[in-house]
């Protein structure tokens, strides 16, 4: 009888020892997986890049409210710069609103449209000829199969010196030696003084309609549209400024 309790004893002694020499392989299991997927490579954390003027390129596209198809054409960058800092990018993109061409038309009609866009009606380039994106955040939704991350880009635009807060998506690529960033930003026209002939002013007592006299009906098809539409493709210049 002695012989058996002795042997209980010992494996109940044994089996806690190896309890014990487990459990911190156990506790490891049991605690939540870190989940780090969603990273930028830790070589660009700290970078700064420079953006490539010549192969930046930036179509906008516009038109009449109730029209089937809309105008289009290119916007060039003066400069640009981003940095990378612990998966958030910010920085800044310059536009140059005299590089405003259009594509559509040709002739004296692409001319007049190009001078109109041009004037105080629009964007009053001679006055006002930088447009700006700063970037403030950006936030990673998800790391696509080809190795870039869809990106939510934060940020301020100053229009005519007029600055509204901005977001937009954007597919990304930060660990190449070259970054870039493809997507399409839309802004309201209306909400930096650019406002002939806006929708916005449709129903107004005192709008452009009824100083013309126009019949709403009428007027429909000279409502321009408020949104315009602008695809970007950023390229870097390779390599990092500073990190």
């Amino acid at each position: 009888m002695k012989k058996i309790l002795f042997i209980i004893v010992f494996c109940n002694l044994a089996f806690g020892q190896l309890l014990n020499n487990q459990e911190p392989e156990l506790k490891a299991l049991k605690k939540p997986l870190n989940i780090s997927a969603l990273k930028v490579s830790d070589t660009n954390i700290g970078s700064t890049v420079v953006l490539d003027q010549s192969r930046s390129t930036f179509v906008w596209e516009g038109g009449l409210k109730f029209a089937v198809s809309n105008h289009d054409g290119n916007l060039k960058m003066s400069n640009g710069s981003v940095s990378i800092n612990d998966n958030v990018i910010n920085g800044t993109v310059v536009i140059d609103m005299n590089s405003m061409t259009n594509n559509d038309l040709s002739g004296g009609s692409k001319e007049r449209l190009i001078g109109h866009l041009k004037s105080p009606d629009f964007f009053h380039v001679t006055k006002f000829p930088k447009a700006v994106l700063k970037i403030k955040s950006s936030k990673i939704l998800e790391k696509l199969e080809s190795g870039k991350y869809k990106m939510l880009i934060n940020g301020d635009m100053t229009i005519k010196d007029k600055t509204n807060p901005i977001s937009f998506e954007a597919i990304v690529d930060l660990d190449s030696n070259i970054k870039t960033a493809e997507g399409k930003l839309v802004f309201d026209r209306s909400k930096f003084n650019v406002q002939y002939r806006s929708e916005m002013h449709l129903d107004s007592p005192n709008s452009f309609w009824n100083k013309v006299q126009t019949s709403r009906d009428a007027a429909k098809d000279k409502v321009i549209r408020d949104l315009i539409e602008i695809n970007f493709n950023i390229v870097s210049l390779p390599g990092m400024l500073s990190k």
